[in-house]
C-alpha cells in the first residue's frame, strides 16, 4: 500500500515540474514577441477605416492585429509588416477622385392617323342611295346635281412629341450616389363596397383619393482604374400618360433600367432604348380609317473628372 502512494506521489510531482517547465519556457517567449512587435495608431486622411481594412487585413502578420475606428486605424505588428502596410495604405489613402453623373432620357413619341371617305345621297329612278358620313366637316369636298350630293373627305393627322430630361450628380470614386425628383399625384379611385341588409345585397359606391409618386432619377456606383469607370446605375422615369393614349385611371408609364456598364470618362454611352409602334385599321362603307403610333426611348449616361 505504501509502495503505490509513493509511486502516484512521484507521478503528481512529475506532472507538476512538466507545467512548470513549459510555463517557463512561455514566459521567457513573451518578453521576446513583445519586443518584435510594435503599436502604432495611424490617422486616415480621406478614407475610413471600414474601408481599408479589409483590403490591408490578408497582408497583415498572422500573429498581428488590425482594428480601427472612422479615420483611425491601430495596427500591432512587426516593424517589417507595419513598413509593407503603410506602403500599401499610402496608395489607398488618396484623395478620391470627383465625377460628374449625367444621365439622359430621351422620348419620342409619334402619332399619325388617317381617313378618307365617300358619303352622299344618289338617286336613279326610284331607288335612292344614302351613304352616310362620319358627321365630321373637316377636310370635306363635295358635288351636287340636283338632289344628288356626293360628298368626299380625307384627313391627315400627325403629332409629335419630344420629351429630353437630364440629370446631374457629384460623386467620390467608390461612393454610391442617388437622385430622385417628381410629384406626389392625386389619383381618383372609386370602390364598389357590396354589404347585405336585410338579406339583400346592397352596393354603395366610395370615391377615393389616393397620391402616387410619379418619379425620375437615378442610382449609382462609380469605379475607376485610369481614364475609365465601371458604374452600376439604374436609372428610373415614370410619366403621366397623355389624354390620347386612353389608358385606365390612374395608369402611369413607368421605365426602369438597372445594368453595370464600362467606357472612358467624358464619353456619352447609351445604356438602354426601346422602340415601339403600333398601327391600326378600321374600314367602313366606302371609307377607311388608319393610324399609326410610335415610341422610341433612349437612356444615355456620361462620367466626367471635375479637377
Amino acid at each position: 500500500m505504501m509502495n503505490r502512494l509513493l509511486a502516484a506521489y512521484r507521478v503528481e510531482i512529475q506532472r507538476r515540474l512538466a507545467v512548470l517547465l513549459v510555463l517557463s519556457y512561455v514566459c521567457a517567449a513573451l518578453p521576446a514577441l513583445a519586443q518584435n512587435a510594435v503599436l502604432e495608431v495611424i490617422p486616415l486622411k480621406y478614407r475610413t477605416a471600414e474601408q481599408v481594412i479589409p483590403v490591408l487585413r490578408p497582408l497583415l502578420d498572422p500573429q498581428g492585429s488590425l482594428s480601427g475606428m472612422q479615420n483611425q486605424l491601430i495596427i500591432r505588428t512587426t516593424p517589417s509588416n507595419l513598413a509593407d502596410l503603410k506602403q500599401v495604405l499610402a496608395t489607398l489613402d488618396a484623395m478620391p477622385r470627383r465625377l460628374m453623373i449625367t444621365v439622359r432620357q430621351d422620348a419620342d413619341l409619334s402619332r399619325d392617323q388617317a381617313t378618307a371617305e365617300v358619303s352622299g345621297r344618289v338617286s336613279s329612278g326610284s331607288a335612292t342611295v344614302i351613304i352616310p358620313g362620319s358627321g365630321t366637316s373637316g377636310g370635306v369636298v363635295g358635288a351636287r346635281r340636283g338632289d344628288d350630293v356626293i360628298r368626299g373627305r380625307i384627313e391627315d393627322t400627325r403629332t409629335r412629341d419630344s420629351d429630353r430630361n437630364t440629370q446631374t450628380l457629384q460623386v467620390l470614386e467608390g461612393n454610391s450616389a442617388f437622385i430622385r425628383i417628381g410629384q406626389s399625384v392625386p389619383l381618383p379611385q372609386r370602390q364598389v363596397i357590396r354589404t347585405i341588409v336585410g338579406g339583400q345585397i346592397v352596393e354603395r359606391i366610395v370615391n377615393t383619393t389616393e397620391y402616387r409618386d410619379v418619379m425620375t432619377g437615378f442610382y449609382a456606383l462609380p469605379r475607376l482604374a485610369g481614364d475609365r469607370v465601371t458604374l452600376e446605375i439604374s436609372p428610373q422615369r415614370d410619366t403621366l400618360p397623355s389624354p390620347d393614349q386612353n389608358l385606365p385611371r390612374g395608369s402611369v408609364n413607368v421605365q426602369r433600367v438597372a445594368t453595370t456598364v464600362s467606357g472612358r470618362l467624358g464619353e456619352w454611352m447609351e445604356i438602354g432604348g426601346l422602340v415601339q409602334s403600333m398601327s391600326t385599321q378600321q374600314s367602313v362603307t366606302l371609307g377607311r380609317t388608319t393610324g399609326g403610333s410610335s415610341d422610341n426611348r433612349r437612356i444615355l449616361l456620361k462620367v466626367d473628372e471635375i479637377r
